[in-house]
């Protein structure tokens, strides 16, 4: 990882961090009874967005943690403290379902994005292939590319990304056929 990336990776995470600490003093301050839980999704989204799964786990954990800290500090009661500690893992659970869905997303649209490169530069190819006059040997039946003779399966192969299989034409089967007799 570069110098750049460290830098990068660590503006995000103490954005992140500080999101999560102004989102849980706003929180504590107001009190139990407005909830700001959804606030709570803004660092794990960031997490999420731009840095990945570990980062978007470890913030998810840590938002968790954080919204049920506030609710104790808050004063909030409960009926039985096991519903507190119940509130903080579905929290957690629910920051992190909606992390690692957004990070999923970011994944796809990255594939997505190098997909469309992949077949925008197949076009440019084809276009200049189609342009061109191609050359093939009589002979070999090799054709002509950038100065190279190339069997004709590899170039389909290759440069047009088409699956090639062999077999024989009737004619051929017949002039075999008539050489063996």
């Amino acid at each position: 990882m570069s110098r750049n990336d460290v830098k990068y990776r660590a503006k995000v995470i103490l954005a992140s961090l500080a999101s999560l600490v102004l989102v849980s003093w706003i929180d504590w301050v107001t009190g139990y009874e407005p909830s700001f839980l959804v606030l709570y999704f803004v660092p794990v989204a960031t997490c999420a967005w731009y840095l990945g799964q570990s980062a978007t786990l470890v913030m998810s954990f840590l938002c968790g943690l954080g919204w049920m800290t506030v609710d104790w500090l808050s004063g909030h009661g409960y009926s039985h403290e096991f519903l507190r500690y119940w509130n903080g893992f579905t929290g957690f659970m629910a920051f992190g379902i909606l992390g690692l869905t957004l990070n999923g997303l970011r994944r796809s649209l990255r594939e997505l994005a190098q997909a469309l490169e992949d077949a925008k530069r197949s076009a440019e190819e084809v276009t200049k292939l189609q342009s061109q006059l191609q050359v093939v040997c009589a002979w070999t039946k090799r054709i002509r590319i950038d100065g190279k003779w190339v069997p004709l399966d590899e170039f389909l192969a290759k440069k047009l990304n088409v699956r090639i299989s062999h077999g024989i034409s009737p004619e051929a089967f017949e002039e075999i056929k008539k050489s063996l007799e």
